[in-house]
């Protein structure tokens, strides 16, 4: 690894620089407004749960409303992109989202693990672990597979399933 002069990696020293440009980069705000999307109807549909004090749907709101006011911009472009390639968007988001489930297995197997732990009921527990490990797997053949067929898999979805979509 490069050490510049003050010792710091280079990479996390490009970091430090580029502080401006980092929101750009982060994987979700590629697909935010899709996210947005589904919060939203999943918020509105939460709306008509009962046996939900209105306490906790008020709050709900809010938290979505405080998170749409802070990435604003992001969801407005998001937007733009999507009107103007919708397919595009719905090609990045599910990539995203399979990145971003991949990724949070290294959060979710630990409090998986801790609650197979605690679990009361023997049945729930292994249904949990069961679940995590087919997961696990499912997800790291699908990686691999596209690790080696990417291209394949690429021109497949930009081309031939663009094709066979109509309007997209």
């Amino acid at each position: 690894m490069d050490l510049p002069n003050n010792g710091m990696p280079a990479i996390k020293l490009h970091l430090l620089k580029d502080k401006g440009n980092q929101m750009k980069d982060v994987i979700i705000i590629k697909s935010i407004f899709l996210f947005a999307s589904i919060w939203g109807l999943s918020l509105f549909l939460m709306w008509f749960r009962p046996r939900i004090e209105i306490f906790w749907k008020i709050s709900a709101t809010v938290l979505y409303a405080f998170y749409g006011w802070f990435f604003y911009s992001e969801i407005v472009n998001g937007f733009r992109e999507f009107m103007s390639s919708w397919y595009l968007s719905f090609l990045a988001f599910f990539k995203e989202l399979f990145i971003l489930v991949f990724v949070n297995l290294f959060f979710l197997w630990p409090v998986a693990l801790v609650l197979v732990y605690f679990k009361a009921d023997e049945i729930g527990a292994e249904k949990l672990l069961r679940f995590m490990c087919l997961l696990t797997i499912a997800l790291w053949i699908i990686f691999v597979l596209y690790y080696y067929f990417s291209s394949g898999i690429d021109s497949f979805l930009l081309e031939k399933l663009k094709e066979m979509v109509p309007g997209a």
